[in-house]
């Protein structure tokens, strides 16, 4: 008995929700079915546009990754050839204060070992 006071209470129900959507539709079902086609065409376009939208962004960001690694590479043959030409250039007076260390280690040493004689 319950099953079946249900059963006709869920038909009743939809029945009645059935008609008073008809009722209360805002339009009929063929302006509802043309704006229902007006929405999907305005969709499809702009579905349409963002595609190439994005398409252009992920050529623009593939252009600027291939830009910025041609930059870097450019920057880092510069920092090296920058680097080489301080190493040539300081190269003469490193010797020079190499020469000098053991000039003063000498001149301490010869220093010590008259200290040491007295």
């Amino acid at each position: 008995m319950k099953a079946k006071s249900l059963l006709l209470g869920l038909l009743a129900g939809g029945a009645a929700a059935g008609i008073s959507t008809l009722l209360t539709a805002p339009a009929s079902g063929r302006d509802t079915r043309q704006q229902l086609k007006n929405t999907t065409n305005t969709l499809k376009e702009q579905l349409t546009e963002l595609k190439s939208e994005l398409l252009a962004i992920k050529d623009s960001a593939s252009f600027a990754s291939m830009e910025g690694k041609t930059a870097f590479k450019e920057f880092s043959n510069d920092i090296k050839y920058s680097i080489s030409n301080w190493k040539n250039e300081i190269l003469p007076h490193q010797h020079r204060l190499q020469r000098e260390l053991q000039e003063i280690e000498a001149a301490i040493h010869e220093l010590e070992t008259n200290l040491n004689n007295k």
